[in-house]
């Protein structure tokens, strides 16, 4: 279950596949867990539950809170898409189990660009749970970020 954004993001229906650019200690940076006081960066929230992360530093180094919202965001049913990661970023990554792929982003980038996402996300694994975090015979734990005490 994702949890509810704020009724000003709620209500931007008809701009289909129009993304909204999210930074840290926004309302809806917040609602998603992508605040201010863990991280700062940016990202892009499609309607249809695709969220493309493009920047992402982490205020509080080896603290594994990127770790525990790519978590939270897979938890709760988010097309989760990471743009040009890091090697470190990577490395979280196939951890749970994204693949490297390309696609284009024309608002942001010329030609194709590198973007990590998970094979097999699907409508079903919206509503299912988070089928994909055993990977290698290494069982992944969710936690829930929203839970999480800081």
């Amino acid at each position: 279950m994702r949890p509810p954004l704020p009724r000003q993001i709620r209500g931007r229906q008809g701009r289909s596949n129009m993304p909204e650019r999210v930074e840290t200690g926004t309302l809806t940076g917040n609602a998603l867990g992508f605040t201010e006081e863990l991280f700062s960066g940016w990202l892009e929230l499609y309607e249809d539950s695709r969220v493309y992360l493009h920047f992402i530093i982490s205020r509080h180094k080896n603290e594994h809170h990127t770790q525990h919202l790519l978590e939270s965001w897979i938890d709760n049913g988010y097309d989760v898409r990471v743009v040009l990661p890091r090697p470190i970023m990577k490395y979280i990554l196939r951890k749970y189990g994204f693949e490297s792929s390309s696609e284009f982003l024309p608002d942001h980038y010329d030609g194709e660009v590198e973007v990590w996402k998970r094979p097999d996300f699907s409508i079903a694994e919206r509503r299912g749970g988070t089928p994909g975090l055993e990977k290698d015979g290494i069982s992944l734990p969710v936690i829930d970020f929203w839970q999480l005490e800081f």
